[in-house]
């Protein structure tokens, strides 16, 4: 699990900002939603222009970094900071498997120009190397590359991306963690349905439409009965209609509507998210990290609670950001699990007051109140 982030000079953040998912406390519900100390199901408010999106991308960088999988590049044009006078960008990723860290720093230029990285695990650095510091000296330590021929100036893109793709490495625990977090990036996965509909991450291309996806994976039954369980009465089918599947919604015999002609802004969210998350149960094909920006934009506040309830019965790790406080309640989730955002600090409820939060309190009231800060 991704355990922590610190990012400097990034988009919206100037200065190093943290969030970290192990600050949890010792709270005896919604147990479900912490896994192993760290915080595995978690909801972000802030203000506008506070930095969440930000965040969300720089949580994501590592997926261009480390792997082939499809990148919204555009979503990383004025990648610096513009008030800052530093040259680079820096991220530390610090996960965590078998209770074991794994920490992954680099810095870039751009967002694909990469000077420097280190990786260490258990304590020990196993890669690392700076291009300013010295052009084409690299620290190989891992077991399995010590025959590894290889300059700085022979190569344009990540020292581990390359171990990845083209070192066989022995088989060790230092080896295995970072197997561990080679495929947790792989499968980290970030959407959005606002303005305009994109992703990041989880596969290398881009996916074939929604409707075709789900009849031709056998899904479309349990999309209905998605549907009704997220509270929507109508029928849907679907039909072949100039050559591609057509999701359509029944309104008595021969007077089908076309889904997205009929349907609202919530609805066509929704079956965004079904999209996604319709293999989730299956652990070969589910989300290791899942990040959604505004995911509740079009929604109403129980289907909201209808989100986060599924997503925190699964196994994967989830960071939600929202403006909707009616979701900011113990009935949902914890304290320790609803992040504050804003430029110069990313803090948990739990630790962004010295009062003691008990199950009763109303944690929407405490907010809006300031006691989590303004």
């Amino acid at each position: 699990m991704l355990k922590s982030l610190t990012v400097s000079n990034f988009k919206a953040f100037k200065e190093p900002v943290t969030i970290d998912f192990s600050a949890t406390g010792n709270y005896t519900f919604n147990t479900e939603a912490v896994k192993d100390g760290i915080v595995k199901t978690a909801v972000m408010y802030g203000k506008n222009a506070s930095g969440k999106s930000s965040l969300g991308l720089a949580i994501f960088d590592i997926v261009g970094t480390l792997t082939n999988n499809y990148i919204n590049s555009h979503k990383y044009e004025n990648y610096k900071n513009r008030f800052s006078q530093k040259d680079l960008t820096s991220f530390e990723y610090v996960f965590s498997f078998n209770n074991k860290d794994v920490v992954y720093t680099y810095t870039k230029s751009n967002f694909r120009e990469i000077v420097s990285e280190k990786l260490t695990i258990n304590n020990e650095i196993l890669i690392k190397y700076n291009r300013l510091e010295d052009k084409d000296k690299i620290i190989f330590k891992m077991e399995g590359t010590e025959n590894v021929n290889l300059t700085l100036s022979q190569l344009n893109f990540s020292i581990l991306r390359f171990i990845k793709s083209n070192v066989i490495i022995a088989q060790n625990e230092e080896n295995e963690l970072f197997e561990k977090m080679y495929q947790f990036v792989n499968r980290m996965l970030m959407f959005w349905s606002l303005q305009d509909r994109g992703y990041t991450g989880y596969a290398p291309s881009i996916n074939p439409s929604i409707i075709d996806k789900v009849v031709k994976e056998g899904h479309f039954a349990d999309l209905q009965n998605f549907f009704k369980d997220a509270g929507f009465g109508d029928e849907l089918d679907h039909k072949v209609i100039n050559g591609s599947e057509q999701l359509l919604i029944k309104y008595g015999e021969h007077n089908d509507i076309g889904f997205y002609e009929a349907c609202s802004s919530g609805m066509s969210s929704l079956l965004l998210v079904y999209y996604w998350l319709e293999d989730i149960a299956d652990e070969t094909k589910c989300p290791s990290f899942i990040f959604i920006d505004e995911f509740d934009a079009f929604y109403h506040f129980e289907l909201s609670y209808f989100i986060i309830e599924r997503l925190k019965s699964y196994g994967c790790q989830v960071l939600l950001t929202t403006h909707n406080t009616s979701i900011f309640t113990n009935d949902l989730l914890r304290p320790d699990c609803y992040y504050i955002c804003s430029k110069d600090k990313i803090v948990n409820a739990h630790n962004a007051t010295l009062k003691e939060i008990r199950f009763g309190h109303n944690l929407e009231k405490l907010y809006r109140g300031g006691t989590f800060g303004k």
